[in-house]
């Protein structure tokens, strides 16, 4: 438009300015000349206005000439100004055309708003799929209804923030609702638009709550496994061969009992944190070496910055480049101090229980229920005759009588399922090596977790059979003892009284109803009756002296 202007502004002057100057220049040099040929002053008067009429004429002519060429240059710039309109309506339609296909099959959620009102007054097809409300539904519905009620005044202030500018992405995360309920977490890009001669504003969103998930899982995991190596005492440190950087978690610190602000991390002060005594198996320079294992672990004592010497659990991982030369080292270390302590103590335990197996005359048993192995004490060797060189986890169980076996395994399962009984007292007849057939006492304990699981068993077992033949022994002396004690009060005392009845009688004898003779006769009688009785509780007695031999 302005180009048209000037141009016709510029084209009224020169008509003027040609009219202008044609004018002076006939005007000037007719009166001159007139002057100069024509001293008659009326001749002069008529020859004068004839000039003028001339001069009318041709001036007509000229401006004639002049209006037409500039109406049909005007003409011309108009035809290029309708060209121009029309190609630019054109290109604006193509243009509209394109933007509103790019809106329509975005893949983001699009909306355009009033910024008046706020009202949707075109959305496209993934604000309908995504948010689950119709074209029919936007068109009742405004920037509100997609936000939580406690975040609209939030959305209004950001609102009001982004009309000053053309183009506007809201800084922070904001929250949209969808027709279901759901809440989703979105990035917002805004920019200032004319839509059907009025103000709007175009909005997409790109929905980042899977990101945000994601992150707040990652941020999670990443609490969780700081927490876990520190309940865990699991420190990590890392040494770059090319910059000879090394660096250390903040747990490595806690274990090693060193300040990381005051510490510093060299090879050397590292190895000096390490017990005198492993010191020596230190040494890092292993990994130059192509051939070596990707990765290796050690058990050592280190010093902390207290004094304290603890056990930990390195292992080393060796990156390497593509030509396979050592370029970082990699290391998770563990303190296993309680570990190291309880196994020590285990192993004091067991060694005191292996001497007191050795003292003692039972065979101990140390059964892990949970996984089902067993310790067998020297008894089984000393006492049954086993070799326990070879192992057999089986050994009790498969040793019982035959006869027993049955019982006995039944009473075990019992007892072991049930969590209200810790004791496993049984009586049975077991195989020695030899197959001699033994009678045992078997006498155990179980412990049990909180929840009244058996997890160990510890039981002694004792050879009763010498006892049992001693008792036995003792039970038959004693029905001797019995039946020699009643043949002396019963039948011993018969002939006794006898004898003692007899020299009675003699004494007072008169010989009138039995004479001497016959009373000696029979105290002769009772004497061999009492020498017979005598013999046997003899006899008895020998062989109870030659049984208990």
């Amino acid at each position: 438009m302005k180009p048209i202007f000037k141009l016709n502004k510029f084209s009224s002057f020169k008509i003027v300015f040609i009219y202008s100057v044609v004018s002076g220049i006939y005007i000037y040099s007719s009166d001159y000349f007139l002057n100069f040929f024509i001293k008659d002053v009326e001749v002069q008067t008529k020859v004068q206005t004839i000039k003028g009429f001339i001069f009318i004429a041709f001036t007509s002519l000229i401006l004639y000439q002049l209006v037409k060429r500039n109406l049909e240059n005007t003409r011309g710039y108009y035809q290029q100004l309708l060209n121009l309109k029309s190609e630019s309506e054109q290109r604006l339609l193509i243009s509209q055309n394109e933007y509103r296909s790019l809106f329509d099959h975005s893949p983001l959620p699009k909306w355009i708003i009033d910024i008046e009102t706020l009202r949707f007054v075109l959305v496209n097809e993934p604000a309908c799929s995504i948010y689950g409300y119709s074209q029919e539904e936007y068109q009742t519905m405004s920037l509100h209804d997609l936000r939580p009620e406690e975040d609209i005044a939030e959305m209004e202030e950001l609102f009001k923030v982004s009309l000053a500018s053309e183009n506007f992405v809201v800084p922070k995360v904001i929250r949209h609702r969808k027709k279901n309920g759901e809440i989703i977490l979105v990035k917002i890009k805004t920019s200032l638009l004319i839509f059907n001669g009025r103000n709007v504003r175009l909005a997409s969103a790109i929905d980042i709550t899977a990101e945000i998930n994601a992150q707040n899982q990652l941020l999670e995991a990443n609490s969780r496994l700081k927490i876990a190596s520190e309940m865990a005492h699991l420190g990590y440190w890392q040494n770059n061969l090319a910059s000879n950087e090394i660096t250390w978690s903040d747990e490595l610190y806690t274990i090693f009992g060193l300040d990381k602000n005051t510490f510093l991390l060299t090879l050397e002060n590292i190895k000096n944190c390490y017990h005198p005594e492993d010191r020596n198996h230190i040494d890092l320079n292993y990994a130059l070496n192509t051939d070596n294992e990707s990765n290796a672990e050690s058990e050592q004592r280190i010093l902390t910055g207290k004094g304290e010497v603890k056990w930990i659990f390195e292992k080393i991982f060796i990156s390497r480049n593509e030509i396979g030369i050592p370029i970082k080292l990699k290391g998770i270390v563990l303190d296993i101090t309680k570990r190291k302590l309880y196994e020590q103590e285990l192993f004091a335990s067991n060694e005191r229980f292996k001497l007191l197996a050795k003292a003692t005359i039972e065979a101990i048993i140390d059964w892990d229920i949970i996984n089902d192995k067993v310790i067998w004490g020297d008894g089984f060797h000393t006492i049954f005759g086993y070799d326990l060189a070879q192992y057999n986890n089986y050994l009790w169980s498969e040793n019982i009588h035959p006869e027993d076996k049955d019982r006995i395994l039944e009473e075990l399962n019992a007892t072991l399922k049930d969590p209200k009984r810790l004791f496993f007292n049984v009586e049975f007849r077991f195989l020695k090596a030899n197959k001699d057939i033994v009678f045992v006492q078997h006498r155990g304990v179980f412990i049990r977790d909180k929840n009244g699981i058996a997890i160990r068993a510890l039981a002694a077992m004792i050879d009763l059979t010498e006892t049992l033949d001693k008792l036995h022994k003792i039970e038959l002396q004693n029905k001797a003892l019995r039946e020699i004690s009643w043949t002396q009060s019963h039948i011993v005392r018969a002939p006794l009284a006898n004898l003692m009845g007899l020299l009675a009688l003699l004494k007072e004898n008169n010989g009138k109803e039995i004479s001497d003779k016959e009373l000696i006769e029979m105290m002769e009688v009772s004497a061999h009756n009492l020498d017979s009785t005598i013999r046997e509780t003899v006899l008895k007695i020998n062989e109870l002296e030659r049984r208990n031999k």
